[in-house]
C-alpha cells in the first residue's frame, strides 16, 4: 500500500488514537493501522473507522470522567 500523501510505502502497525470529545478525551490504544515509512502518515481501514467511530460516540454519550482510556482490541472482541 502506498502512502496518499508522499506515495511511499505503508506498514501495518498499531498506534493510539486520540480525539477531543465535549468535556474530555478518548485514547484508543492499539489500534490496527497502516502507518507511512516515510512521513508518518496514519491511515484506518473502512472497519477500523467505523469501530473507533462507535468507541468515540459510546464514550461521548456516557463520558463521566475527564479522560477515558480504552484498548481497542478488547473493546472490539
Amino acid at each position: 500500500m502506498k502512502c496518499g500523501i508522499c506515495k511511499a510505502e505503508m506498514e501495518e502497525k498499531t498506534v493510539t488514537y486520540t480525539e477531543d470529545i465535549k468535556e474530555g478525551v478518548v485514547i484508543v490504544r492499539h489500534v490496527p493501522a497502516y502507518v507511512c515509512t516515510e512521513c508518518g502518515n496514519i491511515w484506518y481501514s473502512g472497519t477500523i473507522a467505523v469501530q473507533l467511530e462507535k468507541i468515540v460516540d459510546t464514550l461521548a454519550s456516557s463520558i463521566g470522567t475527564e479522560v477515558s482510556i480504552i484498548n481497542f482490541t478488547k473493546s472490539v472482541a
